[in-house]
């Protein structure tokens, strides 16, 4: 399992290892509680690297040239090399050489800001290991409406992640995950690489000079909620009849044509179970997750669909339910208009 962090918050709704809910606050914060009760509120500073040498390990040194005594041991700097620590408890989170340039926490919340600007709140912020890992979720405050529909769909977030352990940069992007913990980031970034909507700032001193570019990501992300957007209007236009909408069903859970269900040699266990996993996903249908205006189109299917593969299919821990909701690649959900386009079409 992936790390979850030692200090975070979400907005009304709790992280799915949140139990108590603890960690929940009831509005959108400001940029100034974002960061305290994100554990972001210290920066990073720069230190001289020192290598410290017991009494007990000198005899495993050929030499000790360079080599200070101090107390009972010796002490060299580490020439070429510096020391990155919390400045509010001096936590040791990186060392690394003197040409390494840090971005400080007050620094991703520049750029956060910028898309702030943009129509962004604060949904969610934590900080993973001791601060060496860090996150951000913004929220897009101007919903998704898709055309034909009196209720909206899909709002997207706009996400930051970075590490103070030089294991990665500053990374921005676009998508539909929200961040909570290590796994959560870690599916974020993969999604914003495969949508086109990553941006990578480098841990060097040009971060404020290509704020600019940061720009062009924030009309990147509406861009690629267009092309998402066109995608479901589509399929909201596309109309399907019952008989249709059961040959999806089928075909998603794996019983395309009645195989499995119908054959002699399948076993009553393994029919139970067909049939079990058809009413979860005829249970969708005409519920909020797919409401009745668009029960019968391509649309409503798309919905059922992505809700079964994410949701509703049995999983054996909560651990292989994340990484099977966020991270893993699962071709028939990625293929799900293909499929939708091809039953219609027969």
């Amino acid at each position: 399992m992936g790390l979850i962090p030692e200090q975070s918050f979400t907005v009304r709704t709790p992280a799915w290892w949140d139990n108590k809910a603890e960690y929940v606050l009831a509005d959108y914060p400001g940029r100034e509680d974002a960061m305290r009760i994100a554990g972001h509120d210290w920066n990073v500073i720069e230190l001289p690297s020192f290598t410290a040498l017991p009494v007990e390990s000198v005899g495993s040194i050929g030499s000790l040239d360079g080599w200070k005594q101090f107390g009972n041991g010796f002490l060299r700097k580490d020439d070429g090399f510096k020391s990155h620590v919390r400045s509010d408890n001096g936590f040791l989170l990186h060392k690394s050489r003197d040409s390494f340039e840090r971005i400080d926490n007050s620094v991703a919340y520049d750029v956060a800001e910028l898309l702030f600007d943009q129509g962004f709140v604060y949904e969610t912020a934590g900080t993973m290991d001791g601060g060496r890992l860090n996150y951000i979720t913004l929220l897009l405050n101007e919903p998704i409406i898709l055309a034909g529909l009196n209720f909206t769909r899909a709002l997207p977030f706009g996400s930051l992640s970075w590490a103070h352990d030089g294991s990665a940069s500053l990374k921005v992007r676009t998508g539909t995950i929200v961040q909570v913990c290590q796994n959560t980031v870690t599916a974020s970034e993969a999604e914003g690489e495969k949508l086109g909507t990553a941006f990578t700032f480098r841990h060097t001193k040009n971060v404020h000079e290509r704020i600019d570019e940061a720009k062009q990501v924030v009309k990147g992300l509406r861009q690629g909620v267009d092309a998402y957007r066109e995608v479901m209007e589509e399929l909201i236009a596309l109309p399907v009849t019952s008989v249709e909408r059961d040959l999806f069903v089928s075909e998603i859970i794996g019983d395309t044509g009645g195989v499995v269900s119908n054959s002699a040699t399948t076993s009553d266990r393994v029919k139970n179970n067909i049939e079990a996993e058809r009413a979860k996903i005829n249970s969708l249908f005409n519920s909020p997750t797919v409401p009745v205006e668009v029960s019968l189109t391509g649309y409503g299917l798309f919905q059922a669909g992505v809700e079964y593969f994410d949701h509703l299919r049995n999983y054996r821990s909560k651990d292989s339910y994340v990484k099977r909701t966020l991270i893993t690649h699962n071709p028939a959900k990625a293929n799900l208009t293909k499929t939708i386009r091809d039953l219609v079409a027969a």
